[in-house]
């Protein structure tokens, strides 16, 4: 039995996991700066950047970055753009889940799109001519051609509406959205590309504007019980756009929370201090709907005696990347709010765990939120690290980095280089800008 099972283990595919944080693939992986400035001085080493071209290593694809970051590096170290163009061309047919591609099982169309797409608007004639011509004969078309006409000037797509009219057919409008580019630029053009566009325009249907809906019908329609869940969720999504603090809502969290209505804890978040009562009821008791995010409410709107109770959460993540930067943000918070002698030993814990996270995390979306809360807790140090941050994978890292690091002669080269780098994100390029 034992020899079958160790036969049947080797049988099985290996599990992928994360490079250790401190391995430069690690490092990688994780879209960190320092990694960059390591390749720059071991150009040797640069083939490893195709290991994070080839399989999408974000946590979750939908919000961490990586495209700039990794264009920059191929573009930086010369590397070849054949294995990306052969890993687009590699794909299949999108497929929904469970029903996978397993040429794509890891996002390596989206993420090879996304690179060439960058490489491509910065200037880059390979990568621009792969992605038009995956457009005429490549498998996932459509989608390739959305993605460009969103990001390059119309001049760079608009040709491609013959090839488009010749190709679509109704396999492929599924993946269509009409109200975007090209197919709104297109519309009108072509008898046959009309004919094969489906009209889904999104028009919100007139009995479920609530936008002209005063805030005590709004209050009115999520106390009634027949008010279904749709228009349930845009009561809240309203309340919450205006601002104005809906203290009945308190009312209605035993009501709604249950039923889980989409929307409403950031419709308490605009309760402000008004909520923190309530909240470390709800905190306080492990069976209540909202015991999970009442932490978050106390994250942002409460105070010293909530410390506790923030402590708590983070404990339960203990096993996940995602939530850590509400809960420490608003730790970091309450502690600059106090002496500097109160909480020392908190305050310490959680410096340390930022920093953790800072260099450990997968999850870099969540980057930003650690950097600015180590300058508010440990600025000498954080000061003394800025620089690696200036080419991390997220904009919001670079931005913040470049508002803060400290001007020496080296720094300034640095900024003037990435300020002038067309790569570079606009807003980002500002902060550098102002900085100069």
């Amino acid at each position: 039995m034992l020899t079958a099972m160790a036969t049947e283990a080797e049988d099985d595919p290996p599990v992928w996991h994360y490079a250790s944080y401190r391995s430069l693939l690690g490092e990688l992986q994780r879209g960190h700066g320092i990694a960059v400035v390591r390749l720059r001085g071991q150009p040797e080493q640069a083939q490893m950047v195709y290991e994070c071209t080839s399989r999408d290593t974000r946590w979750d694809w939908q919000v961490d970055d990586r495209c700039t970051y990794l264009a920059r590096l191929l573009r930086d170290l010369r590397l070849d753009l054949a294995p990306l163009i052969a890993q687009l061309r590699a794909c299949g047919p999108y497929r929904s889940w469970p029903h996978r591609d397993p040429t794509n099982d890891d996002n390596q169309f989206d993420l090879a799109v996304g690179i060439l797409e960058t490489l491509a608007r910065r200037g880059n004639a390979q990568a621009r001519e792969a992605l038009c011509g995956y457009v005429r004969d490549g498998t996932r078309w459509v989608e390739a051609l959305q993605t460009i006409s969103e990001e390059w000037p119309v001049e760079w797509w608009n040709d491609l509406w013959e090839t488009a009219a010749a190709r679509l057919n109704p396999e492929n409008t599924p993946h269509l959205l009409p109200a975007g580019e090209p197919w709104r630029h297109w519309r009108g053009r072509d008898a046959h590309l009309d004919a094969n566009m489906p009209n889904r325009r999104g028009r919100p249907s007139a009995g479920n504007d609530l936008s002209e809906t005063s805030d005590a019908d709004l209050v009115t329609l999520l106390r009634a019980p027949e008010t279904d869940r749709g228009t349930v969720a845009l009561a809240l999504r309203q309340i919450r756009r205006r601002g104005n603090p809906a203290p009945e809502l308190l009312e209605l969290v035993e009501h709604l929370a249950p039923a889980r209505a989409v929307g409403l804890v950031r419709a308490l978040h605009s309760l402000g201090p008004l909520v923190v009562p309530s909240a470390r009821t709800w905190a306080a008791d492990p069976d209540h709907p909202l015991v999970r995010e009442a932490p978050r409410l106390l994250a942002e709107h409460g105070d010293e005696q909530d410390i506790p109770t923030l402590l708590t959460a983070l404990d339960r993540l203990a096993d996940q990347w995602c939530g850590y930067d509400q809960l420490t943000a608003g730790l970091a918070r309450i502690l600059m709010s106090l002496p500097p002698t109160a909480q020392v030993d908190i305050r310490a814990l959680l410096v340390r765990r930022l920093r953790w996270l800072a260099i450990a995390s997968p999850h870099s979306y969540e980057r930003a939120s650690y950097l600015r809360s180590l300058l508010l807790l440990d600025r000498q140090r954080t000061m003394k690290n800025l620089p690696a941050y200036l080419l991390d994978c997220e904009p919001q890292v670079r931005q913040l980095a470049a508002e803060n690091v400290p001007l020496t002669d080296n720094i300034r080269c640095l900024l003037t280089e990435l300020r002038d780098d067309p790569i570079e994100d606009d807003e980002v390029k500002h902060a550098m800008a102002g900085r100069l």
